[in-house]
């Protein structure tokens, strides 16, 4: 994550409603974050800003078809802030200035203090998830390589990104399913949206992609490709997750880039949820998250990831970062909410607690130090209780996933 003012003024408002193909060229006109000064709708509707990725990803474009649905249908005028960084994604959130946001693992971030929370102008944050997509991403690698698993990776040319530690992170886990560690491979620095040249040049053996996207099909029109399966019934292949990836899990998918009619593999599963803060209010976020499972029909065809924003596509584990009250009301509603997900959701409230009660006497303590990160991390090993875990998952969240594309 790169460092951003809450208030930089680089970041880029995206008004709504837009038309289909308005949202999904990124043509609609744009302002700068104080053109929201004064916005107010004079006609009754709902107002909201929602911070997100960059026009013409696909977390953008996903995130526009719904806000159009809901913009056309329920009167929700929405407009998407736009940010290239996590940083500038979850600041507007926490000041105020975004009533939600679908960043990456910064959310987790966020609620833990950790990373670039870990500061004294930060600290925990009262994050919640609202609406959890399912997406998958993994490690390809060509089939003229020679890679066939992991463990082949030893001695390869394998990515370091630039400015992406939670995914360098993601990396190392599936380093760790092979039993290598990334001093077992010759790490390339290169940025993630570099990583395909990269391939094609012969500088990467390796890379790590969501499973569909314009890149990577591309990339396997060219190259026949490979992605490597993690499939394995021994939960020491995984032990490293918890503490590289705790959002993520292994899932099952099919139809990824350069895959035949019937492969099917398994990679990393996590979702890029949309998320408020706890002080919104709970009839407010059910009300949101109906509407967005009401309207489904209406936007799940608009972009080829839309249809994972169903309610059976919802990602309710590995719960690291609570859900808001009125996610919680709306699936206990339906169904879907089980004693062991609620054991959980209060675990991780207790967890908060505890986070912010330890926080300013270690911030006072460490919060200036270089290495205030890695004490925190400690802090908590050491002082917070284990997570319970989750035993009675509802089937629909146990399903193997679809593919999504993003570029986010």
């Amino acid at each position: 994550m790169n460092s951003t003012h809450p208030n930089s003024r680089s970041e880029r408002i995206i008004r709504m409603p837009l038309s289909r193909r308005g949202f999904l060229l990124g043509t609609s006109a744009t302002a700068t974050l104080g053109a929201l000064t004064g916005c107010a709708p004079t006609d009754g509707s709902q107002q909201s800003v929602w911070s997100t990725y960059g026009v013409g990803t696909g977390t953008y474009n996903d995130l526009a078809a719904v806000a159009n649905t809901l913009t056309q249908v329920n009167r929700r005028q929405v407009r998407l802030m736009t940010s290239s960084t996590g940083m500038g994604r979850m600041a507007p959130l926490i000041n105020g200035t975004a009533d939600l946001a679908r960043s990456g693992d910064e959310y987790f971030y966020a609620f833990e203090g950790d990373d670039e929370f870990c500061s004294p102008q930060w600290g925990p944050q009262s994050v919640r998830q609202v609406w959890s997509p399912q997406g998958n991403y993994g490690v390809l690698v060509r089939k003229d390589s020679g890679i066939e698993t992991v463990e082949d990776l030893r001695g390869r040319n394998y990515p370091n990104l630039v400015g992406a530690t939670s995914i360098n992170r993601k990396l190392e886990a599936f380093l760790n399913y092979g039993g290598l560690t990334r001093s077992d491979t010759n790490l390339v620095n290169v940025s993630y949206a570099g990583q395909v040249e990269a391939m094609k040049t012969g500088q990467l053996d390796a890379l790590y992609q969501n499973v569909v996207g314009s890149n990577v099909e591309e990339l396997a029109s060219q190259y026949p490709i490979r992605w490597l399966d993690l499939s394995s019934d021994d939960p020491a292949r995984f032990a490293s997750w918890k503490r590289l990836a705790p959002i993520a899990r292994p899932g099952r998918f099919s139809g990824g880039a350069g895959m035949a009619e019937g492969e099917s593999a398994v990679n990393m599963q996590y979702s890029i949820p949309l998320t408020a803060l706890s002080t919104r209010s709970s009839d407010e976020v059910q009300e949101l998250v109906t509407q967005i499972h009401d309207n489904f029909d209406r936007y799940k065809s608009a972009t080829r990831d839309t249809k994972l924003f169903a309610l059976d596509k919802i990602m309710l584990t590995p719960m690291v970062v609570p859900f808001h009250d009125g996610a919680v009301a709306f699936f206990k509603e339906k169904g879907v909410w089980t004693p062991g997900l609620q054991a959980r959701h209060e675990a991780l409230l207790d967890r908060e607690g505890r986070l912010k009660e330890a926080w300013p006497g270690f911030r006072e303590a460490h919060g200036k130090e270089d290495g205030a990160p890695k004490h925190w991390f400690d802090w908590k090993q050491e002082n917070l209780p284990e997570l319970p875990p989750i035993n009675d998952l509802p089937e629909t969240d146990a399903a193997p996933t679809d593919t999504q594309e993003t570029d986010a």
